[in-house]
């Protein structure tokens, strides 16, 4: 019987059938996380080029008769994501502002209550003159000559596997740049 037990154990064939049922699935897991990460980079990146793209574009002014600049941006951002974005997911906001130090910047108002944010009856400085506070300065579009224009693009990416899914389900994308448009 010893015999036997110690012939078995000497028997190599099959070995490599057992180390991959050991290793297999951590090699896949980790390939395919790689591909995850891989394409949540690609977009990722894809994007900010994109935004970059349709900035240029727009500090210009300049648009062909029978396009607006809001189709071309569009179209911009559809070129430099290579296909990996659905057109229909896209946010694109544009916000002008007078000066770079205006963005993201709320409305001036007296904190008659002092806790330090705007609430209902308040008074307070309507900058934008939209005639209700708003937390943002901005207003929606994309300015005239010199005006300073943020532009921000916003995706949300599902994961190509179902594999991630109980850590991330999607993952919100959003770039974002501000420049000053020429004199047009």
């Amino acid at each position: 019987m010893i015999r036997r037990l110690a012939k078995f154990f000497k028997d190599r064939r099959g070995v490599s059938t057992i180390e991959f049922a050991i290793l297999g699935p951590f090699t896949i897991t980790l390939l395919v996380a790689i591909l995850e990460l891989g394409m949540v980079f690609l977009v990722s990146g894809s994007l900010e080029n994109a935004v970059l793209a349709s900035s240029r574009f727009g500090i210009t002014g300049n648009a062909p008769d029978g396009v607006t600049r809001e189709d071309i941006i569009r179209d911009l951002i559809d070129k430099n994501t290579f296909g990996l974005v659905d057109q229909e997911e896209v946010q694109i906001e544009t916000i002008v502002y007078d000066n770079f130090s205006d963005i993201g910047r709320p409305e001036p108002f007296a904190d008659s209550n002092g806790d330090g944010q705007w609430n209902e009856g308040e008074s307070f400085t309507d900058v934008n003159g939209n005639g209700q506070y708003d937390t943002d300065v901005g207003l929606a579009g994309l300015g005239g000559a010199g005006d300073i224009v943020l532009y921000k693009i916003n995706y949300r990416i599902n994961t190509m596997t179902a594999m991630f899914d109980p850590f991330f389900r999607t993952i919100d994308h959003s770039a974002a740049v501000a420049v000053r448009n020429e004199p047009f």
